[in-house]
């Protein structure tokens, strides 16, 4: 492992001598050229350097005049976690007692260094001790990535759990709606040619039984949803050949209601006839692409402008099939941009986003073998895209 000390590491000289600093500097450039150094007699003007939060190794004399070098380097790290200390004396006393020794290491210090300095072993000193430290934080950074994704996947795992038993709470009282909205047709059939009434007759062709009809495709639909969810949770992916323009026409019509109140105009484009197949769960892409267009209009209704935009286009690369979409809403902010996929992650209101849509898109694609990311396009106008790259035939992946 090498170490970037120029971008992520950096060292502070503090002393009250003047020509001591100028001498300092010299030597130091000429030792540790790469790597980016401070000197200072001021605590105040260290203060201020320590507030950028950088990994820095302090070199700060014991004795600073009226000022105690201890004293100095424990606000230092009251400031910054990622400050570290060698302390260089001419004080033989300090460096024979033990105990201060010992106290003086137990809050940060890492060597001490003897006056008259020999510069080229206090530089080498210095690289190791600079080189440890890197190693230290990067090895600390990645045991909290991995903490947080254990939390993340715990989090997810309650969420499998509580779906399950949504899921369990909604089926029964849905299959119950079913059977009378079957019941009701099936009485209708029976009656419909002794109905004398002109009147109740058009009432119930023109509005009941197109209301009995639209009840039954919706809840046929929450059904393959509640499926959908069980499948995934119990890492169940049947795979199949499907014709994408079927499964983009399909979220469309679940998505209706919400492009329509938004007044946005949605389209999509088909490359060729060679990417309008693809073998993949097709519940599994129809959840992804509800989720993506959903949050386009969640994102297109926080804006006031004309001409709101939703297009699907899917073009074949090589084994995989690419499907963008795109709208032209407000793009994402550049400070975000690595955590949207994170779960429970959002910038929607409370009552707008539980953070769990795109990274279910994640997992998804993951397990279909793709992948997904997001990017600000400014060509003609903003667009923000969303783009899929999927193995045209998939072999899923148990991650």
């Amino acid at each position: 492992m090498t170490s970037n000390f120029k971008t992520s590491s950096r060292f502070c000289v503090l002393d009250d001598e003047k020509n001591f600093l100028s001498v300092a500097k010299g030597q130091l450039s000429k030792y540790l050229p790469e790597i980016e150094g401070f000197y200072s007699t001021d605590p105040e003007e260290v203060y201020k350097f320590a507030a950028q939060d950088r990994l820095t190794l302090y070199i700060i004399d014991m004795n600073l005049g009226e000022s105690n070098g201890m004293e100095i380097y424990r606000k230092i790290a009251s400031i910054s976690y990622r400050a570290r200390v060698i302390f260089i004396t001419g004080d033989i006393h300090f460096l024979e007692d033990e105990d201060i020794r010992r106290q003086t290491l137990s809050e940060g210090g890492m060597d001490f260094i003897e006056k008259p300095i020999k510069w080229h072993e206090m530089a080498i000193k210095m690289k190791n001790h600079l080189n440890l430290l890197e190693y230290q934080f990067q090895l600390e950074e990645k045991v909290e990535e991995r903490t947080q994704m254990l939390i993340h996947a715990d989090r997810l795992a309650t969420v499998g759990t509580m779906v399950s038993s949504i899921v369990h709470e909604i089926s029964s009282p849905l299959t119950f709606i079913k059977a009378n909205q079957e019941t009701f047709l099936f009485a209708y059939n029976k009656v419909k040619d002794s109905l004398t009434d002109p009147e109740a007759k058009k009432v119930f062709e023109n509005f009941i039984l197109p209301g009995v009809k639209d009840s039954l495709s919706g809840i046929q639909r929450i059904e393959e949803l509640l499926k959908s969810f069980r499948r995934f949770y119990k890492k169940e992916h049947k795979i199949s050949v499907n014709d994408i323009a079927s499964i983009i026409n399909e979220v469309k019509n679940l998505t209706y209601y919400g492009i329509k109140r938004g007044g946005i105009t949605f389209s999509y484009q088909i490359k060729d006839d060679s990417s309008n197949s693809i073998k993949c769960n097709r519940q599994e892409l129809i959840q992804v692409l509800t989720n993506i267009v959903n949050n386009a209009i969640d994102a297109l209704d926080e804006v006031r402008q004309e001409n709101k935009e939703l297009k699907i286009s899917v073009k074949p690369e090589g084994q995989f099939i690419n499907i963008t979409v795109s709208n032209n809403g407000p793009a994402i902010p550049e400070a975000v941009f690595d955590k949207i996929f994170n779960p429970f992650f959002t910038t929607k209101k409370e009552d707008k986003g539980t953070g769990l849509g795109l990274s279910i898109v994640h997992q998804i694609i993951k397990i279909m073998g793709g992948s997904v990311y997001a990017v600000n396009r400014s060509e003609d106008h903003d667009t923000v895209d969303f783009v899929l790259k999927l193995p045209v035939n998939q072999d899923p992946k148990d991650n």
